[in-house]
């Protein structure tokens, strides 16, 4: 399809051709891997109007923020209020198929995700290997 030969055109992305992929999941994480970066705190109606707008564009998956100390990335310190107000917009436009999605580094990250767990419906985890 159109999408998979733009995918196999990024240069950063590895494809692998296999008869057994029928899908593709694609994520917009700009809400928390472009923001968290930032110098000064997005406000809370900043960050959802942005988040809205982008399922309003038919971006179906996105990762709304992350579950991190404040000390840390205080970026991501209003995570919790966004969440709540996605939470009643997703109340509000029942017919908008979006999932919202926020990283959890920890333990402590997903406990505070389960508190807003109507508006999280996925939660994204990393991890690293070492010897």
């Amino acid at each position: 399809t159109e999408v998979l030969k733009r995918l196999r055109a990024v240069r950063h992305v590895r494809w692998q051709s296999s008869s057994a992929v029928s899908e593709v999941k694609i994520v917009e994480v700009g809400p928390r891997d472009g923001l968290q970066n930032e110098s000064t705190v997005v406000s809370v109606d900043d960050k959802v109007q942005l988040i809205t707008r982008l399922a309003q564009a038919g971006c179906q998956h996105i990762e709304t923020g992350s579950f991190v100390s404040p000390k840390w990335v205080p970026t991501m310190a209003n995570t919790t209020e966004v969440m709540q107000r996605l939470s009643k917009w997703k109340e509000e436009h029942p017919s908008k198929s979006v999932s919202f999605s926020c990283l959890v580094p920890n333990l402590k990250g997903l406990e505070q995700a389960l508190l807003v767990k109507p508006a999280v419906n996925e939660i994204a985890v990393f991890g690293a290997a070492s010897e």
